[in-house]
């Protein structure tokens, strides 16, 4: 199985760990970075246990744990996973209803 990360996932990445450089350091953001990693690598062997996604149709939503993020993830071709986002669990995400995307309140 292999792992892939979109542009957009390694962009939001970023962003975060700049954040955590500015607000705790070097040492803080780099284990924020690590974390992350480890825990969407270790979706081999059981990415279809995670739970669909209403935001992203045909994705699963991976809870990073002990952290407030989430990693949307997809099939793309038989083997290969990709990261589409990673998101902060306090941002208001679109919510999708009957087909439609409509923003949270």
């Amino acid at each position: 199985m292999a792992i892939q990360w979109s542009d957009f996932a390694l962009q939001s990445l970023e962003e975060i760990i700049i954040w955590y450089e500015l607000e705790a350091g070097r040492q803080v953001a780099d284990s924020i970075q690590n974390r992350i990693w480890q825990q969407v690598e270790k979706i081999e062997g059981f990415a279809m246990s995670i739970p669909a996604s209403d935001l992203f149709p045909g994705s699963r939503k991976l809870v990073i744990s002990n952290l407030p993020y989430l990693a949307f993830i997809r099939q793309l071709d038989g083997a290969v996973w990709e990261v589409v986002d990673i998101v902060h669990t306090s941002r208001k995400l679109p919510k999708v209803e009957q087909g439609t995307t409509r923003q949270r309140e």
